[in-house]
């Protein structure tokens, strides 16, 4: 591809990265905020780098099962939403067991 291909190509790339950003920033987002969180309980809860990996992965699950949940909902309530969710999300150890308290849908 020659450079004149690529640079008449460019606005159309842009328009299709920047359609694609919106939902890129909020799973961006919701990962800082579970990382902050995970990286908040090393210590306290003893966290292994495989349980701090698994916490990580259950709780993006989570973050996207509460998305779907919110389809048609504004963005301004969806990120409000995913935000508490990640925030409120209580995590602690049961017989060796990791347990994930989320809030409900209702008091996020």
């Amino acid at each position: 591809m020659s450079r004149r291909d690529r640079r008449e190509q460019s606005p159309e790339r842009d328009r299709i990265e920047s359609e694609q950003d919106e939902p890129e920033r909020e799973s961006v987002a919701a990962l800082k905020g579970i990382l902050s969180r995970i990286a908040a309980l090393l210590k306290p809860l003893g966290l292994t780098p495989n349980e701090a990996a698994n916490l990580v992965q259950r709780m993006y699950g989570n973050v996207l099962e509460v998305d779907n949940r919110l389809v048609g909902e504004s963005e301004e309530k969806r990120k409000q939403v995913l935000t508490s969710c990640v925030n409120q999300a209580e995590v602690r150890r049961e017989d060796d067991q990791l347990v994930i308290d989320y809030p409900s849908l209702n008091s996020a």
